[in-house]
């Protein structure tokens, strides 16, 4: 199965045109659909008892939504206009908050493009609260971009394995870019017990992975915490994707502990597409 169709939302952070560049690479690569996403948010309506004021407060929110959402059609007409000029491409606008709308539209999509955590935000979510939140209740993977990465669907894959159900549907998720790669690796993070188990179910996803047309390599690290080992050996290896499991834990054990999904989400170079 390819993508066929690729979701990516049209907010104006720094990480725009990274994330449009990389949709529209996998729109070429795959023969894909593209769909720009403008969420307006919720719109309140203005205190009826503030008369005139109220009038001119409504007509300067309106003004401003028709503005955001003709810039964000200007963008992504901009980047298909050339050399993408028979790419299917249409714009949907969604009266909510973006993580809402990533949802909700994202059923209808294969992959979905949400914005990233800028680099800075100290908030306390594990990742954009709209990228979280369409992770975890679209039903489809979503692929982060940092600002300045770019996406090869050619490149050299790393994916993450634990066993866990969200590392399988990762691994399912990402099979259209694992068959293109030019190498895949999956890591296996060894803890201090159980090292054979986890090691024999790494064997047994590469017999997987084989019997769907992806050769691929087994690597055993052992000792460290799994997000550190996985961005180390994204930089070693020159992977251009990293592949991985979202909230192998509960939510609330990550927000307060720490986790993998944490730490990469916070602090990978490089594409990375995560399913839940």
């Amino acid at each position: 199965m390819d993508y066929k169709t690729i979701l990516v939302a049209l907010d104006d952070d720094p990480a725009r045109a990274a994330r449009l560049e990389a949709a529209l690479a996998l729109c070429r690569h795959f023969g894909a659909g593209l769909v720009g996403l403008t969420a307006t948010g919720t719109r309140l309506e203005p205190f009826r008892g503030a008369g005139e004021e109220a009038g001119k407060y409504a007509a300067r929110a309106a003004a401003d939504l028709q503005r955001t959402i003709d810039e964000n059609l200007a963008t992504l007409q901009a980047a298909v206009a050339s050399p993408d000029a028979t790419l299917a491409c249409r714009h949907v606008v969604v009266e909510a908050e973006t993580g809402w709308a990533l949802a909700t539209e994202g059923r209808f999509a294969d992959l979905i493009l949400p914005p990233p955590l800028q680099a800075g935000d100290n908030a306390p979510a594990l990742m954009a609260e709209e990228a979280e939140y369409a992770l975890l209740n679209a039903g489809r993977p979503v692929l982060l971009v940092p600002a300045g990465a770019k996406l090869a669907p050619q490149a050299h894959v790393l994916v993450g394995w634990d066993g866990s159900q969200p590392a399988a549907r990762a691994v399912s998720d990402a099979l259209p870019l694992l068959a293109k790669a030019s190498a895949v690796t999956v890591v296996v993070v060894a803890g201090d017990s159980g090292e054979d188990e986890q090691q024999a179910g790494g064997e047994r996803l590469l017999q997987w992975l084989a019997a769907h047309g992806v050769t691929a390599w087994l690597r055993v690290q052992r000792g460290g915490q799994p997000g550190e080992v996985l961005l180390r050996l994204t930089q070693e290896l020159n992977a251009g994707l990293l592949v991985a499991g979202g909230y192998g834990r509960s939510r609330l054990r990550e927000r307060m502990l720490g986790g993998t999904t944490r730490t990469l989400v916070r602090q990978a170079g490089v594409p990375l597409l995560l399913s839940h």
